[in-house]
């Protein structure tokens, strides 16, 4: 018999080839993505960080790439106007407005582990501030790995905070001489940690360290601190008890999710 063939081919099923594919083009990638994010445990987006706590998010920074050892990090500069200058002022400009509700002016600046950017933040929020016509004090109160002379290029050696600390409290005067200057900001004074304590936790715990803040917070409009990571030592929690705000800082890709749960455990106990 003569053969018959059929308007489309048999094999291969053209169709059926398309809709496999289109199927697992869509099944693979979705997948891929779901299991990423079930194992995922680093935020990744302010959004996500938003929603893990009840507290208020002041403000976003971009993460400033290319910073090479023994260069400084500060990167807000007078009359520079680009998105890391804009993002220091909107944290300054929403701090102020936290600030209203309380009376005083110390403002510190806290994380969970080393690496998320406190020192960056705090530093260059100060520089910021400082801009704005403000007297502000930058004091470097991580006393156990100091890190405000290395971003103000000042001698790491020079006397500071824990002289004080260690000292008679009625010598208020010394904190006048251990005071430093700021070369290059106007308005902006320097107050290093000076040598590492062996004791550093019970050194905060001293009184000197209210008498302190007393005398300096009359004599300038913001007093800044550096300090350690919460999540690490108790030093920040120690040092709570003379700050009037505490900005927790985060980073993208960086922070786990569960130190939000850190966070506001610390907050439901009062502790910071």
């Amino acid at each position: 018999d003569p053969a018959m063939c059929a308007s489309v081919p048999v094999a291969p099923r053209k169709n059926l080839i398309f809709m496999v594919a289109l199927f697992m083009g869509v099944l693979i990638p979705s997948l891929y993505i779901y299991i990423k994010e079930l194992v995922r445990t680093k935020i990744a987006t302010a959004t996500e960080a938003q929603s893990l706590t009840s507290l208020p998010l002041v403000a976003t920074v971009p993460v400033k790439h290319g910073i090479v050892e023994n260069e400084s990090s500060i990167v807000v500069r007078a009359n520079k106007n680009d998105i890391m200058a804009e993002s220091f002022r909107t944290l300054r400009t929403n701090l102020q407005f936290v600030m209203k509700k309380s009376a005083g002016n110390v403002i510190m600046f806290t994380s969970t582990v080393s690496g998320e950017g406190k020192t960056f933040v705090s530093t260059n929020f100060a520089v910021s501030a400082a801009m704005l016509g403000k007297k502000v004090l930058m004091m470097g109160m991580d006393i156990r790995r100091p890190r405000l002379a290395e971003v103000f290029n000042i001698d790491p050696k020079a006397e500071g905070i824990t002289s004080f600390l260690c000292a008679d409290e009625k010598e208020v005067a010394m904190l006048d001489k251990i005071i430093i200057p700021s070369t290059e900001v106007h308005n902006l004074y320097l107050l290093p940690a000076g040598i590492v304590p062996p004791n550093p936790a019970e050194l905060l715990s001293k009184s000197n360290l209210e008498v302190a803040i007393s005398y300096l917070s009359k004599k300038f409009d913001y007093i800044i601190m550096d300090t350690a990571p919460v999540g690490l030592v108790s030093d920040s929690i120690i040092l709570s008890r003379v700050v009037d705000a505490v900005v927790y800082v985060s980073r993208v890709g960086y922070t786990e999710k569960a130190a939000f749960e850190f966070l506001n455990s610390l907050v439901k106990d009062g502790k910071l």
